[in-house]
């Protein structure tokens, strides 16, 4: 499995990877002006262009090597990069920036006071920007100013704004362009860091005569913070002209939100047809006219805890098997999902729907699936919708159909049951934990499945199993009814091969009573909550998690509380751990592994339970704060806690389409 990489760890290689670009980027202006060793603009642009392909390539895998605030912004802004991300992305590239500075001094220090009294500079005086500008950044540019006797105005501050701007909107468009996997002309095999590069180069050798070609406040601040430190004093800062703040930090930050922007305004909705579509059309072209193969949707439904995040990872991975992109769509009452966690660490491309189920979020479930199909052209979209939610074929597969039939071909409809929540709604109601309404919509579900699936096989007797199918058929006639396991993926080809039968989707619309069905929600709590851990002493980190997981349970269990699902991802030192709990009457169990030398992780969970969100807010912060005894000391970053609005669908269709 491979997990998503710690925050730690994604500073560590923004660091590297600044320091690696300063480094040479910046070395090579040392070398140009104190030994005359490059011999032209181009020389030092070029070697700027390779640091940034090497930096890419060193540390991309890991942090996606922005080493720059200003891309870091952009994607902020425009590629769903976390906003809690930014400032310690911009710390690191602020240090790495440092770090390079401070190396460079160590090696050069012996030839700069020689170059400066060659040159009669006062280091900290006017015109000591002549060495100054080998850490920081000016205009016009000094070097090239003096061999042209030009006045310090030969550079307004506007048009040095500009320039600064300009070059990193450039520099914006070409990234979001090469590293757009809809971008069907961008280059293959990690050439696109190598074409970041020679973007670079080209910019520098326009602009370095003006401003120096910035570009990066990280790689103007370090540097020039240093040098500060270093003698050149208010040379450095604030400058003899000023304007190191709005030139070289804030035009670059608002040049590449823009010139990002114009990307995604301008080239990237046309890339959903000229790229994705137009790549079907050339392969499904008919003799006598074109046509455009649908995109597969799958929707697996399912009540809280069957399992579904574990069958839409294991899905994807064998249809990968069989040479099929896959996009996978999540989607909860709130955010911090830790099914998005778990799917996003094992490499798919994962579009996150939060604040409602697909039925009140329509508009955002097409958006997603577009999203995803700009990302990575899929032959497959697999979605989970709420696990509480039901009237699913009515809200969403009708208006799939009639509204955009053209564009997906949606799979018989899945809904995944859990063997001991399937056996409450065959048995008496009176012997289930759950609230007769929580019941209801579980019954809701199951009566609007195309296609029945039985999870959790493997812990199946073959004679319970066997009853289980039996009593599902005959409540529910005319539905296929399978038993597989998500977990061992056991049964999972039969069901993806029953998809493509071509059998219709939303064949059955049961009435619903939406009044029981906004009770049976509003009975759960929900709550969606992040922290971050600091171990003090070696922990074992999956024992810790199901520990947490049975402090809960405990908890719940002591206060009558049906638990309906909780579950917990933790990520640290480069191992991850999926911890659940399905009913207070289990037991939790994890899986994953982290090093034991771990200090810090982070954690997500998840709970969802018949018992009021104030109440179970206590009982998760409570169960967190109590982790300090196995040495784990907690800060929770985020929580939120609630009941589940009241359903609106955009749309309800009252039959089949």
């Amino acid at each position: 499995m491979n997990e998503r990489p710690t925050l730690l760890r994604q500073c560590a290689a923004e660091v590297l990877g600044t320091f690696v670009l300063v480094f040479f980027g910046t070395g090579a202006v040392h070398a140009a002006v104190l030994t005359g060793a490059q011999s032209g603009l181009w020389q030092v642009a070029v070697v700027w262009g390779v640091a940034i392909s090497l930096a890419i390539y060193a540390v991309g895998a890991i942090s996606g090597a922005h080493i720059n605030p200003a891309i870091t912004v952009a994607f902020a802004a425009y590629r769903r990069f976390p906003l809690r991300r930014v400032p310690p992305y911009v710390a690191s590239q602020v240090a790495g920036a440092i770090l390079a500075a401070a190396t460079l001094y160590l090696l050069f220090g012996n030839i700069l006071p020689r170059f400066e009294a060659s040159e009669g500079l006062v280091r900290g005086r006017a015109g000591s920007e002549l060495s100054a500008m080998m850490y920081g950044e000016y205009f016009p540019n000094p070097a090239i100013a003096k061999a042209r006797a030009w006045s310090p105005d030969a550079v307004s501050h506007l048009q040095a704004m500009l320039a600064e701007g300009i070059g990193t909107a450039l520099l914006a468009l070409f990234v979001f362009a090469l590293t757009d996997p809809a971008n069907r002309a961008r280059p293959r095999g990690g050439l696109f860091a190598i074409f970041i590069g020679l973007a670079v180069a080209v910019i520098i050798s326009v602009l370095a005569p003006l401003t120096q070609a910035g570009l990066n406040p990280a790689r103007d601040f370090g540097p020039r913070l240093f040098a500060w430190a270093a003698g050149w004093g208010s040379v450095a800062i604030p400058g003899p002209r000023g304007g190191f703040f709005t030139v070289y930090i804030l035009a670059p930050i608002l040049g590449a939100i823009a010139g990002a922007g114009v990307y995604q305004a301008v080239v990237r909705p046309a890339l959903a047809r000229s790229g994705a579509d137009a790549a079907r059309d050339k392969r499904n072209r008919k003799k006598g006219g074109s046509t455009v193969q649908p995109i597969q949707l799958i929707l697996v439904g399912g009540f809280l805890g069957a399992g579904k995040t574990t069958l839409l990872a294991q899905a994807a991975t064998r249809l990968a098997a069989r040479g099929r992109r896959v996009g996978l769509i999540t989607n909860d009452q709130a955010a911090d999902l830790v099914d998005t966690s778990i799917l996003e660490g094992r490499g798919f491309a994962v579009q996150e729907i939060a604040g409602g189920c697909f039925c009140c979020r329509f508009g955002n479930l097409v958006e997603s699936a577009e999203e995803v199909i700009r990302r990575v052209d899929p032959h497959t979209i697999i979605g989970e919708p709420v696990g509480s939610c039901t009237d699913l074929s009515a809200t969403v597969l009708q208006p799939l159909k009639k509204l955009h039939g053209d564009r997906f071909r949606v799979a018989p409809f899945t809904v995944l049951a859990d063997p001991d929540r399937l056996a409450q709604v065959l048995g008496p109601p009176e012997e289930s934990p759950l609230h007769e309404s929580v019941i209801y919509i579980l019954r809701k579900q199951l009566e609007e499945a195309d296609l029945l699936v039985i999870n959790k096989a493997d812990r199946l007797t073959r004679a319970r199993r066997r009853d289980l199918e039996e009593a599902a058929r005959a409540a529910f006639p005319g539905r296929p009814v399978l038993a597989i396991s998500a977990l061992t993926g056991e049964g999972v080809d039969d069901w993806l091969d029953r998809l493509d039968t071509g059998r219709p989707a939303g064949r059955y619309v049961p009435e619903v009573d939406y009044d029981t069905y906004a009770e049976g929600e509003a009975r759960l709590g929900w709550l969606n909550a992040r922290a971050r851990l600091h171990a003090t002493r070696p922990v074992d980190w999956p024992r810790a998690c199901e520990a947490l997981l049975e402090a809960v349970r405990s908890r719940l269990a002591g206060e009558s509380a049906e638990a309906a699902h909780i579950k917990l991802f933790l990520a640290g030192g480069g191992g991850s751990v999926v911890a659940n709990l399905t009913s207070t009457a289990d037991r939790p169990a994890a899986r994953g592994k982290v090093p034991g030398d771990c200090r810090e992780a982070d954690l997500v969970i998840n709970a969802r339970a018949d018992e009021a969100p104030e109440a179970l807010r206590r009982i998760v912060e409570e169960s967190v704060a109590a982790m300090a005894r196995a040495g784990i000391e907690a800060t929770i970053e985020s929580v939120s806690s609630f009941r589940p609005a009241r359903p609106t669908p955009v749309h309800r269709f009252d039959e089949p389409v």
